[in-house]
């Protein structure tokens, strides 16, 4: 019997299956879904769509979409330890990192050296950004975290999600020109979705009900603010509608 192949299955069965157990946004209430399972397949896909891109503005990087891949699989699997996701707007990023990291190289510690070493470059990698494919990984993390924001449509009427949104996409900026239109007309998103909800009287009035508002006063003086030239106040970022 390989007892390696072995640990590799029951390793990807256990990540796999604890993955699709972790809910992420847990803490916010205007996005509904997602286990950290969907966000690394959305993550990926997105990644696929971009490839053409990220090998023409890097040519001379042949593992390039390969070494991202990787980096983005193994990404969150510090959560999937830990059993839990704490929401974005909450966290405090990067100050675990050697915790993270040794308690990553112990989950991992059943397989050949080779792969134990691999596994824990590309894992240490994201939590420190030490490459170009970490870095990307973490554009595309920050990324695929807001979509579900903008596609839920509620999170955009308060100002502090959405301009959290804009700003945890600006974070990612400057490592890639692919990258950088990618931001761009993510937050592009952002102001086109409060617009349109803006001139969507029946969706206000939906969301009104649904928040528990008396009337849809509220959501319309909160779609007027000019999210672009808002200040983000953190604390406010899960504020519900009607707490505002």
């Amino acid at each position: 019997m390989n007892h390696e192949m072995r640990e590799v299955l029951d390793l990807t069965a256990h990540f796999q299956t604890e993955a699709e157990k972790i809910l992420r946004y847990e803490l916010n209430p205007f996005v509904e879904g997602d286990s950290i399972a969907e966000h690394l397949a959305r993550a990926a896909r997105l990644l696929t769509y971009l490839t053409p891109g990220l090998k023409e503005e890097f040519p001379d990087q042949p593992t390039l979409v390969g070494d991202i891949f990787v980096c983005l699989m193994v990404h969150d699997d510090d959560e999937i330890i830990e059993g839990f996701d704490i929401p974005t707007a909450i966290k405090n990023h990067d100050v675990k990192n050697d915790e993270e990291i040794s308690a990553f190289a112990q989950s991992i510690s059943g397989l050949s050296e080779d792969r134990q070493k691999f596994l824990i470059e590309t894992f240490s990698s994201f939590r420190n950004k030490s490459s170009l494919a970490a870095k990307i990984a973490k554009a595309l993390d920050n990324i695929t975290g807001n979509q579900l924001v903008i596609e839920q449509k509620i999170g955009l009427i308060n100002p502090d999600s959405a301009r959290f949104c804009i700003e945890y996409a600006q974070k990612v900026t400057g490592v890639s020109k692919v990258i950088d239109e990618l931001v761009t007309a993510q937050i592009e998103q952002v102001v086109e979705g409060r617009e349109k909800l803006k001139a969507d009287q029946h969706e206000i009035w939906r969301i009104s009900k649904v928040s528990n508002l008396p009337g849809t006063s509220k959501v319309k003086e909160l779609l007027d603010i000019d999210v672009m030239n808002h200040v983000l106040d953190k604390s406010k970022v899960y504020t519900t509608l009607v707490d505002l």
